[in-house]
C-alpha cells in the first residue's frame, strides 16, 4: 500500500495512476501519515522543486514510527538530526549509484543523469564512511534496505579507490545514491572521489529514506538512462511496500526518437525525416535582425530541471551557410519559394562585410570568412563548409551573385595553406601581423598537421575549385597532402575521437576519384571506407573509437577532476556503444553518399542506405519540447537506443543540438539522395566562374598563374 503526499501532476504519482493504480494522495505529509494504514509506504514528494519541500518535524517521524510506516522523504527544507543547507545547483556533478541497493538491475558505480539537479548539501562536519560500492573482494550483506536490498559489509576501503566522505551523516548511514564529479560512460571508472554529496540515504534505525534532491521528476526532467531510472523507482517502491505487487513502470519519454531498431521499415522514412528537419530549421533555427537572416548555433547540451535546453544564439558563419544550404536543397525538391528566399537572404548575410567577409584588399586576411559575426578568426574547415554550401546553392539556383566572393574565399584559404598542402587549424587576424608575417608566411611554411578534422573539407573544396577553374594550384598541393595523410594512416592525430578522422577523409577521397579515377586513388578511398564499414553495427550506427591517447587532442578525461575541463569524446573507452552525430556520423553519411557515387561500389551504397535508415529512426520527436522535434542531438547509445554519452565536453556535450555540422549535413544528404544528386555537382556550372578567376588569381596571389 502506498500513500502519496504530492500533487496529482507529480511524475511518479501521475505515472502510477496512469497504470491503473489508484493510491490515496494528500496535500500534506501529516495528513498522509494520519491516513496511512499500518506498515504502509508513504512518499512525500517535492512539488515546488527547486524550492525545498516542507519541513518535517520530529512529531511526524514519531507518528510514522508508531504505525511502522516506511517513509520516502524528498528534498525536505529540514529534517530532525540533519543539517540541511540552501539549495545548490550542479555543473559537472553526476549521480552515481553508491551501494548495491539497486543491484542487479543497476550496479554500484553506475552513472545516472539527473538533469538540472538542485540538491541540499548536508552539514560541514565530515564523517568518514566506506564508499558504498562493492567491487571484487568486498562482501555484500543483507541489511535494512529491504527485501533483496543489501548493504556494504564494512570490511575495508574499495581497492584503489580510497574512502568517500559524506558530510553530516552518521558513520552507519547507508548512502545509495551520491552526487559527484566523476569520469566515465556507464560507470565511474575512477570510483567516487573523496568528497561527494549524498543524494539518497537511509536514516539508521529508522525506516526512512531521504533524498536531498527531487528524484521523482524523472520524466519531465528527462533523467537518464531510462531503464536505470525505471529500475531505481521500482526498487524504491518495493522497499516502501515489500508485500505489494511489483510495479512495472512504463512511460513514453518527453523527448524520444522516431522509431525503435526493430520497427518495420518505412519506405517514406527519408522523405518524412527531411520534411521534419526542414520544418525544425525554419521554426527554431532561423532568426532575423535588422533585415539580416541568420541561424543560431543550436541548443546547448545542459538540460535544466524542467527538461529544457537553452538556445546557443551565437551567429556562426558555418552554421548559417550550412542552414541556408538545407533551404536551397528544399527548394530544389519542393520549389517552395520561401525556402529559396531564405537561403538567398542567409547567404547574402554570411558573405557580407563587415559581418563575415573580409573585404579589405590591403588586408592579409582579404577574402577569408569570419568564424562568427565580426569575429576575425579563421578555421579552414569552417571556411570550407561555407564554400561547399555556397557552391552547391549557386549551382542549384543557377545564380552567380556569390561567385566572386566564394572564389576569393577559396584563394584566401589557398594562400594561407602551406607548401605541403596543410593549413594551420586556426589563424587569427593578429597572427598576420606578428613579425609582419602577412599571408606569404603561411603560404610558404612547411607544416604537416595530420588531423583530417581540420584539413579534409578544405581539400574537398580545393578539388571542387580545380574542377571549376582548372587551376593546378588547387590540386597539386592537395594531392601531395592527401598522399602524406594516407601514407601515415592509421597513425593520425585525432581531435574529438579517432573515428571522425577517416569519416571526414571520405569526401576529398571521393572527389579525387571523380577527378582522377586511378587504382591508387580508389585504393585510398576503399581502405578508409572498408575500415568504417567494418565498425558499422547491424542497425547502421558507426561507433566512436579513440586512438592512442598521446595522439589525441581531446582524449577522454583521465581523472575525475578533468571531467568537463575541455572538449572530449562521448566515450570513456573503446567499446562504449556511442555514435557521435556532431563530429562523425553526419560526415560519414555525406562521405558514404559521395563515395558510392564516385565508385559505384554496392557495399558502400548499402552502407549509406543503412546509415540513412538509422538516422531516420533516431530523429528526435517531442511534443513537450517542440524546439527539439525533428532534430538530431550529438550522442546516441545504439544499445540503449536513446541519446546518451559521457558528457565531458565543456562546450558540446552529449545532448547538444548543432544546426551546422550535424543537422545540416544529415538533412542535406537526405535531400541529395532524394534528388539523385551529388555535392560534386556543385562544380558542374563552371563557365561563369572561369571567366572571373584569372583576374581574382592575379589580385589574390600575384605571379601565380
Amino acid at each position: 500500500m502506498y500513500v502519496f503526499n504530492s500533487s496529482q501532476d507529480n511524475d511518479l504519482y501521475h505515472l502510477v495512476a496512469s497504470l491503473g493504480c489508484a493510491y490515496p494522495r494528500y496535500e500534506t505529509l501529516a495528513k498522509a501519515i494520519d491516513a496511512a494504514p499500518h506498515r504502509a509506504g508513504v512518499l512525500s514528494l517535492a512539488d515546488d522543486y527547486p524550492r525545498p519541500n516542507d519541513a518535517v518535524s520530529q512529531a511526524l517521524l514519531d507518528r510514522a514510527a508508531q504505525k511502522e510506516l516506511r517513509l520516502y522523504i524528498e528534498y525536505p527544507a529540514s529534517l530532525p538530526g540533519l543539517e540541511l543547507g540552501e539549495p545548490q545547483p550542479t555543473e559537472w556533478e553526476r549521480v552515481v549509484v553508491a551501494s548495491d541497493f539497486f543491484a542487479p538491475q543497476v550496479d554500484p558505480l553506475t552513472i545516472l543523469a539527473q538533469h538540472g539537479c538542485w540538491f541540499l548539501p548536508l552539514g560541514d562536519s565530515p564523517t568518514r564512511i566506506e564508499a558504498s560500492s562493492a567491487p571484487q573482494g568486498w562482501q555484500i550483506g543483507q541489511g535494512d534496505m529491504g527485501d533483496g536490498g543489501g548493504e556494504i559489509a564494512k570490511t575495508g576501503p574499495i581497492p584503489g579507490k580510497g574512502n568517500t566522505h559524506f558530510a553530516g551523516l552518521a558513520p552507519d548511514a547507508k548512502v545509495s545514491l551520491a552526487l559527484a564529479r566523476v569520469a566515465g560512460y556507464n560507470t565511474a571508472v575512477f570510483g567516487l572521489p573523496e568528497q561527494a554529496h549524498p543524494i539518497l540515504f537511509e536514516i539508521p534505525d529508522r525506516q526512512i529514506l531521504v533524498a536531498t534532491s527531487k528524484l521523482s521528476q524523472f520524466i519531465s526532467g528527462r533523467y537518464g538512462p531510462q531503464q536505470a531510472w525505471k529500475a531505481i523507482w521500482e526498487q524504491l517502491l518495493h522497499w516502501l511496500a515489500p508485500d505489494a505487487e511489483p510495479t512495472d513502470l512504463v512511460w513514453t519519454p518527453t523527448v524520444r526518437v522516431q522509431s525503435g531498431p526493430d520497427a518495420p521499415p518505412d519506405s517514406d522514412a527519408e522523405t518524412k525525416a527531411l520534411r521534419r528537419s526542414v520544418k525544425w530549421f525554419r521554426e527554431h533555427i532561423v532568426y532575423g535582425m535588422y533585415g539580416k537572416k541568420g541561424a543560431i548555433e543550436g541548443f546547448e547540451s545542459a538540460i535544466n530541471h524542467e527538461g529544457r535546453q537553452m538556445q546557443r544564439i551565437w551567429p556562426r558563419g558555418d552554421c548559417t551557410a550550412e542552414t541556408a544550404m538545407v533551404f536551397a536543397l528544399d527548394w530544389a525538391l519542393t520549389r517552395n519559394p520561401d525556402s529559396r528566399q531564405l537561403a538567398t537572404q542567409m547567404f547574402d548575410y554570411v558573405l557580407s562585410s563587415p559581418d563575415f567577409f573580409q573585404d579589405d584588399p590591403d588586408s592579409p586576411a582579404y577574402g577569408l570568412n569570419n568564424w562568427y559575426e565580426r569575429g576575425p578568426v579563421f578555421y579552414g574547415d569552417d571556411n570550407a563548409r561555407v564554400i561547399l554550401s555556397t557552391l552547391i546553392t549557386g549551382h542549384l539556383f543557377e545564380d552567380g551573385r556569390w561567385d566572386e566572393r566564394v572564389l576569393r574565399c577559396l584563394l584566401a584559404n589557398l594562400r594561407t595553406t602551406g607548401a605541403l598542402g596543410f593549413r594551420r587549424n586556426r589563424i587569427d587576424l593578429h597572427h598576420f601581423f606578428e613579425d609582419e608575417r602577412g599571408w606569404r608566411f603561411f603560404y610558404q611554411e612547411e607544416i604537416a598537421t595530420g588531423a583530417p578534422h581540420h584539413q579534409a573539407y578544405l581539400w574537398a573544396a580545393y578539388l571542387l575549385a580545380y574542377r571549376i577553374t582548372g587551376y593546378d594550384g588547387f590540386i597539386t598541393k592537395t594531392k601531395d597532402a592527401i598522399r602524406t595523410m594516407m601514407d601515415t594512416y592509421p597513425n593520425w592525430q585525432w581531435t574529438n575521437d579517432f573515428t571522425e578522422e577517416p569519416a571526414r577523409m571520405l569526401l576529398p577521397l571521393a572527389f579525387l576519384v571523380r577527378l582522377e579515377d586511378t587504382p591508387e586513388h580508389r585504393g585510398w578511398l576503399g581502405r578508409i571506407a572498408d575500415d568504417l564499414l567494418a565498425q558499422m553495427q547491424p542497425c547502421g550506427a558507426i561507433p566512436e573509437q579513440v586512438g592512442k591517447l598521446e595522439d589525441g587532442r581531446y582524449p577522454p578525461p583521465q581523472s575525475n577532476e578533468t571531467y568537463g575541463v575541455t572538449e572530449a569524446p562521448l566515450i570513456q573507452e573503446n567499446g562504449d556503444p556511442a555514435c557521435d552525430l556532431l563530429y562523425t556520423t553526419a560526415y560519414a553519411f555525406l562521405g558514404l553518399h559521395e563515395a558510392a557515387l564516385a565508385t559505384g561500389d554496392n557495399r558502400i551504397r548499402e552502407a549509406a542506405d543503412r546509415l540513412a535508415d538509422f538516422l531516420c529512426r533516431i530523429q528526435v520527436r517531442s511534443e513537450a519540447h517542440p524546439y527539439l522535434d525533428g532534430a538530431w542531438m550529438r550522442g546516441f547509445d545504439y544499445e540503449r537506443w536513446e541519446y546518451w554519452g559521457s558528457s565531458a565536453d565543456n562546450g558540446w556535450g552529449a545532448w547538444c543540438v548543432e544546426s551546422g555540422w550535424s543537422n545540416s549535413w544529415i538533412a542535406a544528404t537526405l535531400a541529395m539522395r532524394d534528388a539523385g544528386i551529388s555535392l560534386f555537382d556543385a562544380a558542374a556550372s563552371t563557365e561563369r566562374m572561369k571567366t572571373q578567376f584569372p583576374r581574382l588569381l592575379e589580385e589574390m596571389i600575384p605571379d601565380e598563374k
